[in-house]
């Protein structure tokens, strides 16, 4: 028997878990601490420097590793010695298994990182890095229970990565256990944020993505305000407001308010081209509301996303234009509102002003519609909001946003109270 540093066996091995670069072994320490190395035959020290230099060739020698690790393993008798041959045999099936299903890859990696995290040799923070390796595993084998719990010890053992509380989020997601894995991933943010950090964006599409899923839209709602308020970039505002309201269920869902959520991707100036300008005219114009479906579509070409010649465009003008002579002018439904007795008219009054861009006007007839009792209370709550949004009263805007109550003017208003509260990025 002979007394070799952990040094001496050339430092590390590079092994690949799940698709991640770790070190291992962790055999190096200080030389000053050589003389409390382990002692380990020369069978073994001979058989391990083979295999490393099998394993590191290029390309790499797998049957001469094979051969030497199996003698090896046949000549570990000490923990330490046993450890050397774990590490060595998982590098070597790490390689072996890189053209395999996830289902043998599991199956060969398996047991070696539990007989890694079992052996009283391997150093304290290996155990963690392992625990964490055996965890991936668990969870591309869909046992999510057991990856919950692993990916937990290995954060109680000290492990730390950027990816490891989304992990431990998922894998409970995975279980069934939707709230309980977005509420670890909360607390993971608000630690992030308590810290002066941006938590990771990740964090927030996944929340938001399960939780809309899973038919919690509230919830999601304020996932997804959290990562607009930190990732606000007119991008990620115009995916938001398609996921939120133009795909899946949802697009039957606001399939009448579409005009209020073009009019958010107009605020966030998250239009990426003709196709939105010309839904916004169309939408503007399917609620009766031609002058605003006009205005759009001059911005449109003024601004040479709409070209001139489009087919569709010049056709959604001239029925703006024929629906601008068929209907009363701003100024008439004003007056006209001031002396009824409900607030209907000073809403209609209020949607003409603010199609123009003239929220100022908007919202004093928005406010005569609510001091007169408009039918849908909820919907001029909304479209108050947005008006003093637009004109520059957050406050006021917060105010009004807040007392809509019914859906789907609800998630509408909570899409604006983001807006209000974290304006898109430059």
């Amino acid at each position: 028997m002979k007394k070799i540093s952990k040094m001496a066996l050339a430092g590390a091995l590079v092994v690949s878990i799940n698709g991640a670069a770790l070190v291992s072994p962790a055999f190096a320490k200080k030389k000053e601490e050589a003389s409390n190395a382990p002692t380990i035959s020369k069978e073994v020290r001979d058989n391990f420097i083979a295999a490393k230099a099998a394993l590191d060739a290029t390309p790499k020698d797998l049957p001469k590793a094979e051969a030497s690790i199996t003698a090896l393993d046949a000549a570990a008798k000490s923990d330490y010695e046993k450890y050397i041959a774990t590490s060595l045999r998982l590098a070597l099936v790490s390689a072996q298994s890189a053209s395999q299903t996830d289902a043998q890859r599991a199956a060969a990696l398996a047991p070696l990182l539990d007989a890694l995290i079992a052996n009283p040799a391997t150093p304290k923070n290996e155990v963690a890095i392992r625990t964490n390796e055996r965890a991936g595993l668990y969870f591309t084998q869909k046992q999510y229970a057991q990856a919950a719990a692993g990916y937990q010890k290995a954060k109680d053992l000290g492990y730390t990565d950027s990816d490891l509380l989304l992990n431990m989020a998922r894998s409970k997601v995975e279980a069934g256990d939707v709230e309980g894995g977005v509420a670890a991933l909360d607390q993971a943010v608000k630690v992030e944020e308590a810290a002066g950090r941006v938590p990771p964006e990740a964090w927030y599409k996944y929340a938001f993505t399960r939780l809309y899923k899973a038919g919690k839209d509230e919830a999601g709602d304020a996932w997804t305000a959290g990562w607009l308020s930190h990732y606000g970039t007119k991008q990620n505002w115009r995916a938001a407001i398609y996921t939120f309201g133009f795909q899946g269920p949802n697009a039957a869902k606001y399939s009448k308010n579409r005009v209020d959520l073009f009019r958010l991707m107009w605020a966030t100036k998250s239009q990426a081209g003709q196709t939105e300008y010309l839904q916004y005219a169309d939408s503007a114009l399917k609620v009766g509301l031609p002058n605003e479906a006009k205005v759009v579509l001059d911005e449109g070409m003024a601004s040479n996303a709409v070209p001139a010649t489009n087919v569709l465009g010049k056709e959604l003008a001239g029925l703006a234009k024929t629906g601008i002579a068929g209907s009363t002018p701003a100024a008439t439904k004003e007056k006209n509102a001031q002396a009824a007795a409900k607030g209907d008219l000073a809403g209609q009054a209020g949607d003409a002003y603010f199609g123009s861009r003239n929220y100022t006007k908007a919202v004093e007839m928005y406010r005569l519609a609510e001091s007169k009792g408009p039918t849908d209370a909820d919907r001029n709550s909304l479209h108050l909001g947005m008006a003093l949004a637009l004109s520059g009263d957050k406050e006021g805007a917060k105010a009004a946003l807040a007392k809509v109550a019914s859906e789907p003017n609800k998630s509408i208003a909570r899409l604006w109270q983001t807006y209000v509260a974290a304006p898109p990025a430059a």
